[in-house]
């Protein structure tokens, strides 16, 4: 395939004898019946998830033929994201999609290419995705940008998921919870401080963020797990000299003069299941990193830069829908 540049408008061709046409909202149901045709590995909950909520506010671009028919399509989904302490609108493209009949016509290229200078017009810094193979992609313009650690349960968390919820009497004092929605400021917090510290450019995870991801996680068989750690217990000695001193006794995160009690949230992690069990995302302290075991490091997601010397520096993009 010759090399298409995506930012400038004439780099894709349409096909003479199809339709183009930009879908929102609703109208991108009509692309489910080439979704579920290509995509046969996507589970009835799956599609019900994602053709229930991720349409709604997406952009999508396909071709139709005379019947009306969608043969092809692009689906663009916004996301907010950090880039150096700035927050940016990007698209992540998933559903690139062609009916094999209609394939090696230069379809997939032009509505990227639609896709691209729509988030080009709005300012987007970059658009992403998560290729099936980076072959395909790189006539394009597509480049990989860092490494992602892909991380398994280690034999004690898949104890403690098993059984709901650790005893006190565990060797590492941690306490694992499910997410609810009642989790979402505390966790939508412990997350961008986390991620701030760490990268230069990653997908923000604010509420509605996990709220959204939960329910993606759930149509997956999984969920979101969060871990505390265990709330400090002062000891008398401490107890003794804070109130000689007049003082109240300052523990951790805590000022109560006999004992913290609180626990506090020191990482987080999202379990899906379908066939084969995967960690989407483990963000977590260092004191949780014996829960995990990393399996591998790869080249995951994919960037083509809108802007002229677009500088990433440290990303953390998961795998997203």
């Amino acid at each position: 395939m010759k090399t298409v540049d995506l930012t400038k408008t004439g780099g894709g061709e349409q096909p003479s004898d199809l339709h183009y046409e930009a879908l929102s909202g609703k109208e991108g149901l009509l692309t489910r019946a080439l979704w579920e045709q290509v995509f046969p590995e996507d589970t009835a909950e799956f599609l019900c998830y994602y053709f229930r909520e991720k349409i709604t506010d997406a952009r999508i671009h396909v071709l139709k033929d005379d019947n009306g028919r969608v043969v092809s399509m692009v689906h663009a989904n916004p996301y907010d994201v950090m880039m150096h302490g700035v927050r940016r609108r990007a698209y992540y493209i998933v559903g690139v999609a062609t009916l094999e009949s209609y394939r090696h016509r230069g379809c997939m290229a032009f509505l990227l290419q639609k896709a691209v200078l729509q988030a080009k017009s709005e300012g987007c810094p970059f658009v992403f995705l998560m290729p099936a193979d980076a072959a395909i992609y790189e006539p394009f313009g597509f480049r990989y940008v860092g490494q992602h650690s892909c991380r398994a349960r280690s034999a004690d968390l898949k104890e403690r998921m098993t059984r709901n919820l650790p005893s006190a009497s565990d060797t590492v004092s941690l306490r694992l919870s499910a997410y609810s929605s009642s989790d979402a400021g505390a966790l939508a917090a412990y997350a961008e401080k986390t991620l701030a510290e760490r990268y230069d450019t990653y997908c923000v995870h604010d509420e509605a963020y996990f709220e959204r991801l939960s329910r993606e996680l759930a149509s997956e068989n999984g969920g979101i797990y969060l871990l505390w750690r265990r709330g400090y217990e002062a000891s008398r000695k401490d107890r003794i000299a804070a109130k000689q001193a007049g003082e109240p006794f300052i523990g951790g995160e805590c000022t109560d003069v006999e004992k913290q009690t609180n626990d506090i949230l020191c990482g987080y992690f999202c379990y899906a299941c379908e066939g084969e069990e995967y960690l989407q995302e483990v963000i977590v302290d260092r004191e949780a990193e014996v829960l995990f075991y990393e399996k591998s490091r790869e080249k995951r997601i994919m960037f083509l830069s809108l802007e002229e010397a677009c500088v990433y520096g440290r990303t953390y993009f998961p795998e997203m829908v």
